[in-house]
């Protein structure tokens, strides 16, 4: 497992997530490549495919429904993951990409306004966590599943969005629609109040570590 690496996908269309990426890579000693396949080379995701053995995908402000070349690209990399059953973590627009590739439908949860800040989110019994627990989560979305894909369960939910999260029946994939891995400078960026930051973080990394442990184990 030495010479292979984690992959974090970055889907930035804007401002990269250098910030989320760099907590993420602190939370083990493992390799980490950090990708971004809007704003450069799209067949690097392929050719570091067979040198991955977890991947983790991040926020975008585009909509699954743009329908773009890269985000084919990116459909056509996360198809042959799961066919060499690599985990897969999606969050945010991974979240809804994924749900959206397996049959789920995605679409606007209050209009077109979006909506930031923090919310509760009840975990439901998973792989991932020993037992159900409720935790402050941060958020920054208009969009959200709102119908759960083929194959797969509802692991989170809140009194705000009904999926919050996904497990898949068979296959080692996860998601979460708000950003457990959000960092200071994303709730800044964002303009998200700070007064419960510190609790969102740490219950967003306890999930990120049990993804990146279960996948190391």
């Amino acid at each position: 497992m030495s010479n292979k690496s984690f992959m974090v996908i970055d889907p930035s269309i804007q401002k990269p997530e250098i910030s989320s990426f760099n907590h993420i890579s602190s939370l083990s000693s493992m390799r980490y490549t950090y990708l971004l396949p809007a704003l450069s080379e799209e067949d690097s995701m392929n050719s570091e495919l067979q040198n991955t053995y977890g991947i983790i995908l991040m926020g975008s402000a585009c909509s699954v429904h743009d329908d773009l070349d890269w985000q084919k690209n990116l459909q056509d990399i996360l198809l042959k993951s799961i066919e060499k059953e690599i985990p897969i973590l999606g969050i945010c627009y991974g979240h809804q990409l994924l749900a959206h590739m397996f049959g789920g439908i995605v679409g606007y949860l209050w209009g077109q306004e979006k909506k930031k800040g923090t919310r509760i989110v009840a975990l439901r019994k998973n792989e991932l966590w020993v037992e159900s627990k409720l935790g402050p989560l941060i958020y920054s979305h208009q969009e959200g599943v709102i119908s759960c894909p083929h194959d797969f369960e509802i692991s989170a939910t809140s009194d705000m969005v009904h999926i919050e999260g996904l497990a898949h029946l068979s296959k080692p994939i996860w998601t979460f629609q708000p950003h457990i891995e959000a960092t200071l400078p994303f709730a800044e960026r964002n303009q998200i109040a700070l007064h419960d930051f510190e609790n969102a973080f740490q219950f967003g990394t306890e999930i990120l570590n049990n993804f990146i442990h279960l996948v190391n184990e």
